[in-house]
């Protein structure tokens, strides 16, 4: 999760998240190598999505870009024209999509929320872990993330029935890191230093990796990658090992870069948006203003920014070319 997630829960007055303490040194057991999210300018703005508030967490299904705005609300972005065409109450901080609906989660009454994106309401609550902070769509379940007692809950998104709970690595999980491939499921635990492979079979962790810092976690090119904080580097995951990878002049804060995955690999962090690609490479990539937090990035067509700070969307798209 993101910063954003700090905001709503001290706006709640209640509950406090523990972020771990960071280290700038590389993990044992993490070998390096290099990468390169390039320095000419490849995107460009196209667009500003004004929003009531701070937008927490962005998703695209159903034809449509559908943002958070903490516990309060969600709206729903036609992408045709960059118009909010709906909005849901009450919200969730943090999105995912699936099963023909849209899911959240409400970080204080520990509910999942089931959206159908035909008509824009709830239709159906779930009762979930001690403080919910992340959730992921995936065979055939959908997998919570609790911060408090450090655990997953895999939900059958038919019934809304607890399948299995799997418990993780001692300490909190880290906001919001928990992600579905193909072939696993993976969340960040042990207060952000340790990733997680649950296998979907068995509903049990099979595999953790220490990565000190680690906080943002997406899939791309067929590898998992970590956002690690206060670094300028990435962590890629394949084949069970983890391999360190240089991304020069894209250092990420102590929550970490936001990621987005899929057929190419997005990154934003203070002060910039940049693709991340193989050595040598040009690669798109944007400057925006360092003293705004981005809290969260989608790709749909072109590249969706959320920023906290300024309480709107921009839409990126690229230019000169590069594709």
């Amino acid at each position: 999760m993101k910063p954003a997630l700090g905001t709503v829960l001290g706006s709640a007055g209640a509950v406090a998240v523990a972020v771990a303490a960071l280290a700038a040194s590389a993990p044992a057991g993490v070998e390096r190598a290099h990468g390169k999210a390039a320095q000419a300018s490849g995107l460009r703005i196209v667009s500003t999505i004004g929003l009531d508030s701070a937008p927490t967490d962005l998703i695209a299904a159903s034809g449509s870009l559908w943002a958070s705005l903490g516990r309060e609300e969600i709206v729903r972005i036609d992408p045709e024209t960059n118009r909010i065409v709906a909005r849901i109450q009450p919200g969730g901080v943090g999105l995912a999509a699936g099963f023909g609906a849209v899911w959240a989660f409400d970080i204080l009454t520990g509910e999942v929320l089931r959206i159908d994106s035909g008509t824009n309401r709830v239709t159906r609550r779930i009762q979930v872990g001690g403080l919910p902070t992340g959730i992921a769509v995936g065979h055939g379940s959908l997998w919570v993330a609790n911060q408090l007692d450090s655990t997953v809950s895999r939900i059958s998104p038919e019934t809304g029935r607890t399948v299995a709970r799997i418990q993780l690595d001692l300490g909190g999980i880290w906001p919001g890191a928990i992600l579905a491939t193909s072939d696993a499921v993976w969340a960040v635990a042990g207060n952000g230093n340790v990733v997680n492979r649950i296998r979907p079979e068995t509903s049990t962790v099979d595999l953790r990796i220490p990565i000190r810092g680690a906080r943002a976690i997406t899939v791309a090119r067929g590898s998992v990658w970590v956002g690690v904080a206060d670094s300028a580097s990435l962590v890629r995951i394949a084949n069970g090992k983890a391999v360190r990878v240089a991304v020069p002049g894209r250092r990420a804060n102590g929550y970490g870069p936001q990621l987005a995955g899929g057929t190419a690999l997005w990154l934003a962090v203070p002060g910039s948006v940049a693709r991340v690609g193989s050595l040598g490479r040009r690669e798109p990539s944007i400057r925006l203003p360092a003293r705004h937090y981005l809290s969260a990035i989608a790709v749909a067509g072109d590249v969706w920014v959320a920023d906290q700070t300024a309480e709107h969307i921009l839409r990126l798209e690229t230019t000169g070319g590069v594709t």
